[in-house]
């Protein structure tokens, strides 16, 4: 039996970037617009505007862009975790690069959990080669690794945003926000306090794929150091104790299919007020903008997204439009976005996809979205779209 290795999504990204199809985004988070329904529209996009920058306001995990795989994009975020590691990604990807068992359990290995109340590490006990031999030999972890690493990234986050940060520590924060995301319920990106600076902490929630039961010596220890105190887990339930594998299998993590399709892209850390200020030379001849902000009124959209954010934003949209560029927005079907943008002059297509990022199973299921586009041909479009949508 072959055991799949390296990045979860290396060989898919391997393959479209051999065949020149479009990348999945090498980091799994809510929104990151890897669904071939997306993929489609960016190569239509493409084919009918093959030889534009594009601009990226809400740069997320750059899916819309790895779609469409142009030439030139500049990327820009307001979360500085998404953009330092981007710009890794274009310009060190051999930085970024890993072997599994760094960030997972080995025997022999302690199993170390910060104190939810103080942060202070609670030894749990020792990996047994029976545990080991249990997940098969493959890179593993279970809650404790996840919350560890996840104080270590706060951490180094912190000491980022004082300035004081170290080019090898700031190397591991960028490995750290990687393998997180993988190890991550859903790929969520949920800081606290809501705002995603570096002086708020990273609250991404455990992930559990699997059958394996919980392991007692664990809990055990875990529940005899938090005796009398505040304590949110509950004994014999939940995953924190449970061992799970971590996404990928074996091999080493290599993202060089990723950063050889973003040669000659730019991805910053720039808030939605300061995008395009003059330091960005645009062109309304040679630019394409693509807009996909987090979604109104949607479970898990990134809260602290406001309605004047909203408002921020189709105040850009109607801006862009008005001065001639070829613009693209995605949002939820909602009138309050909906008919602004309408009014504007966009034309106006509604879109269906499958829910899949909400927390509990009653927010799922089938949505409409917007795809709004402005100074685009849409019989081209159409035409082109269609053509896609017939090869998949």
């Amino acid at each position: 039996m072959e055991i799949r290795k390296e990045h979860p999504q290396y060989r898919r990204a391997l393959r479209a970037l051999q065949t020149g199809g479009s990348l999945p985004p090498a980091i799994k988070i809510q929104g990151n617009k890897a669904n071939p329904q997306y993929q489609a529209i960016g190569r239509a996009l493409k084919q009918i505007m093959p030889d534009r920058r594009v601009i990226e306001p809400f740069g997320g995990a750059a899916g819309l862009s790895l779609g469409m795989r142009p030439q030139e994009a500049l990327l820009m975020d307001i979360n500085p975790d998404l953009a330092s590691f981007h710009q890794r990604l274009i310009n060190d990807p051999d930085s970024l690069s890993f072997e599994p068992e760094t960030f997972t359990y080995e025997a022999g290995d302690s199993v170390m959990m910060p104190n939810p109340n103080t942060g202070e590490m609670m030894d749990l006990g020792t990996v047994p080669q029976s545990l080991v031999d249990e997940m098969g030999g493959d890179p593993f972890f279970m809650g404790p690794k996840f919350y560890e690493l996840r104080q270590e990234f706060n951490e180094l986050r912190r000491k980022e945003g004082e300035g004081v940060i170290s080019q090898r520590e700031r190397q591991r924060k960028d490995q750290l926000f990687l393998v997180l995301q993988h190890m991550s319920m859903n790929g969520l990106l949920r800081y606290s306090p809501k705002t995603p600076d570096l002086f708020n902490r990273w609250a991404g929630s455990l992930r559990f794929t699997g059958n394996k039961p919980i392991q007692p010596s664990f809990e055990s220890a875990y529940f005899d150091l938090m005796e009398g105190q505040k304590n949110r887990l509950k004994p014999g339930t939940g995953n924190t104790f449970r061992p799970q594998k971590l996404l990928g299998g074996r091999g080493r993590w290599d993202l060089s299919p990723w950063s050889e399709v973003m040669q000659g892209w730019e991805y910053r850390d720039r808030p939605l007020d300061e995008q395009l200020e003059s330091d960005i030379e645009l062109n309304p001849a040679k630019d394409l903008f693509l807009l996909d902000p987090p979604y109104l009124g949607e479970e898990g959209a990134l809260d602290f997204f406001t309605m004047d954010d909203q408002q921020r934003t189709l105040a850009l949209l109607e801006g862009l439009s008005d001065a001639g560029f070829p613009t693209v927005v995605f949002n939820s079907f909602a009138p309050d976005v909906v008919d602004p943008i309408r009014n504007m002059g966009f034309d106006i297509h509604e879109l269906q996809r499958k829910e899949t990022s909400g927390g509990k199973g009653a927010v799922r299921g089938r949505k409409s979205e917007l795809l709004g586009m402005s100074n685009i041909d849409q019989d081209a479009f159409q035409n082109a779209w269609n053509m896609m949508n017939q090869g998949n």
